[in-house]
This record gives C-alpha cells, sequence and structure tokens, in this order.
C-alpha cells in the first residue's frame, strides 16, 4: 500500500517532496484530470505559501546568528576589562576599573535582552567608550580597543542584516510559520493525494496506477531520508 509522507519531516522535506509531486503530475498525462486538478492547484498554492515561509525563517536564522555574534564580542570585551582589574599595575588596574565602570552600565544582561532593546544598548555603550578620558584609559589595556572595534563591526553587520531582511522578518510575525504551512501541505498529501490514489490504482490501475506508482516512489524515497536522518541523529546523542 501508498506510504503517507511522514509528518514530522523537516519543512524543507515536505517543500522538496510536494514539488518533486507537482513536477510528476505534469508530465503524467492526467493534468485535466476532474479530481487531480483542482487538488494540485490547491497542493501548489500551499507549497508556494511554505516555500515563502521557509525563506522567511531563513532570515529569523540568519539575524540570531549575527545575533550570536554580537553577543559573542560584548562578552569579549566584559570579560577582558574584568581581568584586567586584576592586573598587578596599579594604573592598568585603575584603567581597567574605569572602563569597567561603563560596561557595567549596560552588563552582560544586555545580551539577553530583545533585538532592539540590545542594539540601543550596545550603541549607547559603544559610544560611551569613544569618551576621550574612556579612550585613555582603553589605550592602557591590550587587546580591548580591538574587541571593542570587533563589537563595534559586530553591531554593524547585525543591523545591516536586520535591515537587508526587514521584509521577510515583519512578514513572520503576520504570516503563517513554515511549521503550521508544513502540516497543511503534509494534510493535503496524506488525506487527499495518497487517499485518492490508494482507491484508483485499485479499481482504475490503468488509468491512475502508473501516476500512482510514481507518486509512491516519490514519497517512499523522502521516508527513507527522514529515518535515515533520525537514525544518525540518535547516534549522535
Amino acid at each position: 500500500m501508498m506510504e503517507k509522507i511522514i509528518v514530522t519531516s523537516k519543512a524543507t522535506e515536505i517543500h522538496g517532496t510536494s514539488r518533486l509531486l507537482s513536477n510528476a503530475f505534469q508530465h503524467s498525462g492526467l493534468s485535466t484530470d476532474a479530481t487531480l486538478a483542482p487538488l494540485f492547484t490547491t497542493l501548489d498554492t500551499a507549497t508556494t505559501r511554505l516555500s515563502e515561509a521557509i525563506d522567511r525563517s531563513k532570515a529569523q536564522s540568519i539575524l540570531a546568528g549575527k545575533d550570536s555574534d554580537r553577543d559573542y564580542t560584548v562578552r569579549a570585551v566584559g570579560y577582558l576589562v574584568k581581568g584586567y582589574t586584576y592586573y598587578p599595575d596599579n594604573e592598568v588596574r585603575n584603567a581597567a576599573f574605569l572602563v569597567e565602570q561603563v560596561f557595567e552600565k549596560y552588563g552582560f544582561a544586555v545580551t539577553e535582552e530583545s533585538y532592539v532593546n540590545e542594539s540601543s544598548h550596545i550603541v549607547s555603550m559603544l559610544g560611551d567608550f569613544a569618551a576621550p578620558k574612556i579612550q585613555a584609559a582603553i589605550a592602557l589595556l591590550p587587546g580591548v580597543a580591538e574587541n571593542i572595534a570587533l563589537e563595534q563591526a559586530a553591531q554593524n553587520d547585525f543591523e545591516n542584516t536586520q535591515t537587508e531582511y526587514a521584509k521577510e522578518l515583519a512578514e513572520e510575525n503576520t504570516l503563517l510559520n513554515a511549521t503550521t504551512l508544513k502540516k497543511e501541505v503534509a494534510t493535503l498529501i496524506n488525506d487527499e493525494l495518497v487517499v485518492f490514489l490508494r482507491y484508483s490504482e485499485r479499481f482504475q490501475a490503468a488509468i491512475y496506477g502508473t501516476f500512482a506508482a510514481t507518486v509512491a516512489k516519490i514519497i517512499t524515497d523522502n521516508n527513507i531520508q527522514v529515518k535515515k536522518r533520525w537514525k544518525k541523529e540518535t547516534q549522535e546523542e
């Protein structure tokens, strides 16, 4: 019996499989079939929406990576300055205390804030570091100026990425996400297409048999890959 697609497949797996099914339908000679034609029209529309949602998810993932990068640079500045507060030379140690006072206005907790708040506080922190008195203190602390420069670069990179993906990120908050749309596509495949073809290949094999076999192979191939991935992930735990 024809398998149903594993509904816990990744969104990209469901999307790719649905596109293969649509392509197979277009080459099946059944493009005017009274049941399959409207079914695939609906499926193609849902698949397109899923594709758009995947792109939005990628934008969120990319931005999250940029946020992690800037969090790292904030911590690098904080820990290095903190280390210098234990330095044996009084001049260096006092300079470190002065710079630490600036950092502590915002603290490591800034990395746990919302994107907007974190950006605002990092920009303020960098502005405070630029004050002449603080710059003089930073000059006495090897590596701190370089770490602050990395923090500035990471913040710029985050803001540039946020601007680049502004449309996708805005839509993510108002449109259905990839997980929801993946379920919609999987339901159409399992409850509409597979159910119809299971019946049709049994009672109208001459018409639907070849296409049903192709659909079965496409779905089975996806399920095999999903199970292999599960097995690999289990072994790596």
